[in-house]
Parts: C-alpha cells; sequence; structure tokens
C-alpha cells in the first residue's frame, strides 16, 4: 500500500512539472489476432515447404507505444521530441530501446520542421497511396517505402518544409553507421553477414528526398534515396550505392479510391521487406544472392478500396520485374506477384477489426517461391 501511494506522489509530481514546461502525451497501439502461412519453393528438383498458424501481431498496425510532446518558445515557434518503441504482444517482448522512432527538433507553421535522430525516410513519408499489409504490402517489391529497417534511418538529420497549398518536401541525410549490406543485397541497420560468411564495412551516408501533395481527392508522392556503401565484398568489393526513386498517386471517386505507384531501384533494394529470409527460412537452398552492382528492378503497386457496409474493402497487386535472372546461372528467378484483399470495420474511433487473405508468386524474385497467407485481427489505439 505504501509502495503504490508513493509510485501515485511521484507521478502526480511529475505530471505537474510537464505540465508547466511542455505538453506530453502517451500514446499507442495494441494489434492481434489469428494468422496462417503457407510457403512452398518447387523448383527444379527442390521442395521446401515453411506452414505455420497461430497468434500474429502488428498485422494491420505494428503495435507500439511511445511519447511526444512540444514545447511553445514564442513567436510560433516550438520544441518538438518522440520516442516510440515496438512490442509483441504474444510474448510482451520489446524491440529494445525506442527502436521505432526517437528524435528531437524544432518546428515552425512558418518556417517548418527540423529534427534529429531515428527517423523514418522521404520514401516512407511520401508513399502516400492505399496499401495493404504482410505479403500484401508494397514493400514486397519496392524498396524503399516500406516500414523496415534501413527505411528507419540512424544519426539523421531531417527537414520537412510548411504546407503550402497542400505541398510539402522533405530533405534528409543520414551519416555513417553501423549497419550493414546484406546478404540479400538490401540495406538494413542491422549487422548481417553473408552465408559464406564474408562481413560487410560500416554503411555509408543516406541521402533521402521527397515532395508530396493532398489536396481534396487527390494525393500524390514522390521521392528519391541513396544509400552508399563502404566497402563492400560484392563484385569484388566495387562499392556502388543502391538507389530508389518511386512516383505515386491517388483519386478518391468517393465510391472509391484508386492508388497506382511506379519506382525503380539500382544495385540492391534498400530497406526491402521482401527478401528470402522475410517469408521462410530458403536460404540455405542458396537462392537470393544475386544482388550487386549490375542489380536493377521496376515495381508497380495498383490498388482500390471502398467503403463497403460501413468497413473498407481494399483489393491490391504488386508486381516487380528485375534483371535478376541475367545475373545468376539457370532459370531461377522471376517477376514478383502479390495479391491482397482485406476488409477493415471500425468498432470505434480507435478499435477496428479486420480480416484479409493474400496470393504470391516468385516471391523474393526467386521462381516457383509461392506464399499464401490468410488471417483476422483487433487493433486498438490509445
Amino acid at each position: 500500500m505504501k509502495k503504490t501511494l508513493l509510485a501515485a506522489a511521484l507521478l502526480a509530481g511529475f505530471s505537474g512539472v510537464a505540465g508547466a514546461e511542455t505538453s506530453v502525451t502517451l500514446y499507442g497501439i495494441v494489434d492481434a489476432g489469428y494468422g496462417y502461412q503457407n510457403y512452398k519453393y518447387d523448383h527444379g528438383g527442390a521442395d521446401a515447404t515453411s506452414k505455420s498458424s497461430g497468434l500474429r501481431d502488428g498485422t494491420l498496425n505494428g503495435s507500439r507505444f511511445g511519447l511526444q510532446g512540444s514545447e511553445d518558445l514564442g513567436d510560433g515557434l516550438r520544441a518538438i521530441f518522440q520516442l516510440e518503441q515496438g512490442f509483441d504482444v504474444g510474448t510482451s517482448e520489446g524491440s529494445g530501446g525506442f527502436s521505432r522512432q526517437s528524435f528531437v527538433g524544432l518546428s515552425s507553421d512558418a518556417w517548418g520542421t527540423f529534427t534529429m535522430g531515428r527517423q523514418y525516410s522521404a520514401g516512407v513519408d511520401t508513399f502516400l497511396v492505399d496499401n495493404g499489409f504482410n505479403m500484401g504490402d508494397a514493400d514486397k517489391v519496392f524498396g524503399s517505402m516500406g516500414m523496415n529497417e534501413g527505411n528507419r534511418v540512424d544519426n539523421s538529420f531531417k527537414y520537412t518544409t510548411p504546407s503550402l497549398s497542400g505541398f510539402q518536401a522533405i530533405v534528409m541525410y543520414g551519416t555513417g553507421d553501423s549497419g550493414r549490406l546484406t546478404a540479400d543485397g538490401y540495406v538494413a541497420s542491422t549487422t548481417v553477414g553473408r552465408a559464406n560468411g564474408a562481413s560487410f564495412d560500416d554503411r555509408g551516408s543516406r541521402v533521402s528526398v521527397g515532395v508530396l501533395y493532398a489536396g481534396g481527392p487527390v494525393s500524390a508522392g514522390a521521392s528519391y534515396d541513396r544509400q552508399s556503401v563502404y566497402g563492400n565484398d560484392l563484385n569484388g568489393g566495387d562499392a556502388s550505392a543502391a538507389t530508389n526513386w518511386q512516383v505515386n498517386g491517388a483519386y478518391d471517386f468517393e465510391v472509391a479510391k484508386l492508388s497506382l505507384a511506379y519506382g525503380q531501384d539500382r544495385h540492391g533494394k534498400i530497406g526491402w521487406g521482401g527478401s528470402v529470409e522475410d517469408f521462410a527460412d530458403f536460404a540455405g537452398l542458396g537462392l537470393g544472392n544475386f544482388f550487386g552492382t549490375d542489380f536493377k528492378s521496376n515495381n508497380y503497386h495498383v490498388a482500390l478500396s471502398a467503403p463497403v457496409a460501413g468497413g473498407t474493402l481494399y483489393a491490391g497487386w504488386g508486381y516487380s520485374t528485375s534483371n535478376a535472372n541475367d545475373l545468376a546461372s539457370g532459370d531461377l528467378y522471376g517477376g514478383i506477384s502479390t495479391y491482397h484483399v482485406n476488409y477493415v470495420y471500425p468498432l470505434s474511433k480507435r478499435t477496428s477489426v479486420y480480416g484479409y487473405g493474400t496470393y504470391g508468386r516468385n516471391l523474393a524474385y526467386v521462381r516457383d517461391l509461392k506464399g499464401t497467407e490468410a488471417g483476422v485481427g483487433l487493433s486498438h489505439s490509445f
């Protein structure tokens, strides 16, 4: 009882100080449900299958909690911060530190916002079109736009202009850190070596720029990302920077909303969420190590969403072609195709139930690597 009273007194004292100096908000999302996945590779005599089912965390929205706040400095200027951590509902395990976002900066309605820390790239901020999730997410075909490692840029400086008639621009620069170029050639912020034991040196600088427009029924965005890589041993030590650009747009006809996106990757896929390991443990088959200086891909996303029975019905198609087959011996690679439907029904402003189904083929560009997913869930925000 004494401990409870002491804790309450400390919290009350903290709240008083926070209220006097700054505005602080605690927020979060808790998302869980049931899901089923089946991935199968059957090509050239190989036969591998991976099936799983059970509780799934963070399907519609990644489960998280965070703090964000601001202090009025006068003349329209504010000091701001945000700290955000992800966690797994099923195990209660956190992602360690504020790994989703952590930044501090200054914001002004007249001059825009400048922040420093771990932040999303312009590719994430400017991808405004409707999207699916899990295997149906557009990040399974696009680089530089998913909320993945590599698109949360460590040690970065970011400036976002104020909104001018619906238009905004974003400029980001990230200094080198302890990230690595992974075995599959997509740049991530984690230490990963190749299957043969070779390692990679620190990643170089990251440049990310973008523009967006939102006004009435129209929304559109575009971005360019460039990730330098120091001393990787792909292609005999060639350290060509990985690059990505994408354009996207949507128009809301009220009865339905049409979304379109197109982009290209060169020399790898930055922050890609679609590697072999993202679907199942097929790395032992020697698949996926075709990236390098000469790699390139063309990426497409088409989606329709419409209000149905009080909720929103979504159908999306993702497609990506690459020159992977030209970079490897044998007929091992092909174009990625994903087909996804979901339905989200709001029980309130903060709580929604959802269901989804997805089919994909040539996942991770691997010919005849196929997958199916289905599930239902509940998402609550606070």
